[in-house]
């Protein structure tokens, strides 16, 4: 706000495309846009001093067109070709890539190129489908804005947590880790299902997390440090400096009334619009498309951008059925400390669909091969009445 011979004057500023928060969804929608004009007129609003945060953010390789990876390459941090995963009575590689980008690397990739089209360290305290208002009473006017400010809890949508804490080290010694273990779930298990998450990123330096599909969302850090350096001195990483932490909490999706959470006046993309994996979380994929679909009509002059993010919305809720009825046996058709059993089945499936798993892409029969394989053998992982009363559940 600027102040003219004692008036308070408000400063507007006037702008093609106004993108409301600066995470994985608007950054790659950002980048996307400036990969194909020079001269777009669009701002990003964020309200701390950084793209993105302090996060990373991981793909299978099966979950985006090889077109859409092309494009998204340069801004990827590290690339494996397998990953692993780790049960009580079960491990396994699986031959499928993995990929993460991080944020630090992806802010630091993205602001040569688009410095002048972002606003850090600005708040939006009001927002329509024409104006933004920040906290210092700037406004924004845009012929196209976009909500992107991150997941809000609504009483629209059934929700468990993807809680988590992780350190980055450096190590004085190589850890002998060749490719990502995803999930080792053969800890403890504690506050739900517990798995530890690692990944290599040199032969000296590791991402350690500490996993939980908790009823709740609270975390005690230190316990959750504690754990991790317990699992560390067991695999020998012993002698690190710790150059990282972070810790988060995402949403596990069970049920809702998506179409009335999705009916606002300001389409949604990213968290904001639970635009992500239901069971793992993973945002990138929907990201990545959705940055697809946005550029695809704004440089097509379509004037249905709001309607076709809406729809795109609403069919991959529809297409996700499967994953929330997944989540409704794990949360609500087993103990807590029972679960791990339903994800340890999902990887005995053949690598085909468990890549159809990763990317949601599968079709009407291989949803039903998948869920045989699942409730397969004279054991399954919990009891058909007790999955049944799940997945008919509705709250």
């Amino acid at each position: 706000m600027v102040k003219y011979g004692g008036l308070a004057l408000v400063k507007t500023i006037k702008t093609k495309l106004l993108i409301a928060g600066g995470g994985l969804a608007s950054c790659l929608l950002a980048y996307r846009i400036k990969s194909l004009s020079s001269d777009f007129d669009f701002l990003v609003v964020e309200k701390d001093n950084q793209l993105g945060g302090n996060h990373n953010w991981s793909f299978h390789t099966t979950d985006i067109s090889n077109s859409q990876l092309e494009w998204l390459s340069p801004l990827i941090s590290y690339r494996w070709n397998e990953h692993n995963v780790v049960f009580p009575s079960y491990s396994r590689t699986i031959k499928k890539g993995y990929n993460t980008i991080a944020s630090i690397d992806m802010h630091e990739k993205l602001m040569p190129l688009i410095d002048s089209h972002v606003l850090f360290n600005s708040s939006i305290n009001y927002l329509n489908n024409k104006v933004a208002k920040l906290d210092d009473g700037t406004l924004i006017e845009a012929d196209i804005i976009i909500d992107a400010m991150g997941y809000s809890p609504s009483e629209d949508i059934s929700i468990a947590y993807q809680k988590f804490v992780g350190i980055e080290i450096d190590l004085n010694k190589p850890h002998n880790l060749e490719s990502p273990i995803l999930m080792d779930a053969s800890v403890q298990q504690t506050d739900g299902y517990r798995f530890i998450y690692t990944l290599p990123f040199t032969d000296k330096r590791l991402l350690v997390e500490d996993t939980r599909y908790s009823d709740n969302m609270q975390i005690d850090e230190e316990e959750y440090l504690a754990e991790i350096i317990k699992y560390m001195d067991n695999k020998g990483w012993q002698d690190y400096k710790i150059i990282n932490r972070e810790k988060g909490v995402l949403p596990i999706i069970l049920n809702g009334n998506y179409s009335r959470f999705i009916d606002k006046e300001v389409e949604m993309i990213g968290m904001k619009a639970l635009l992500c994996h239901p069971t793992t979380g993973y945002s990138l994929p929907h990201a990545v498309m959705i940055a697809d679909l946005i550029t695809d009509k704004l440089f097509n002059k379509s004037n249905e951008i709001a309607a076709d993010i809406k729809q795109y919305s609403i069919q991959s809720w529809k297409r996700d059925e499967f994953f929330r009825m997944l989540n409704r046996m794990l949360f609500w058709g087993c103990e807590p400390a029972a679960r791990y059993k339903i994800l340890q089945r999902v990887y005995t499936l053949p690598e085909s669909l468990i890549a159809k798993f990763y990317s949601r892409q599968y079709s009407f029969f291989e949803k039903i091969k998948m869920m045989i394989g699942m409730m397969d053998g004279f054991k399954p992982p919990i009891k058909i009445s007790n999955a049944l009363k799940a997945i008919y559940r509705n709250e």
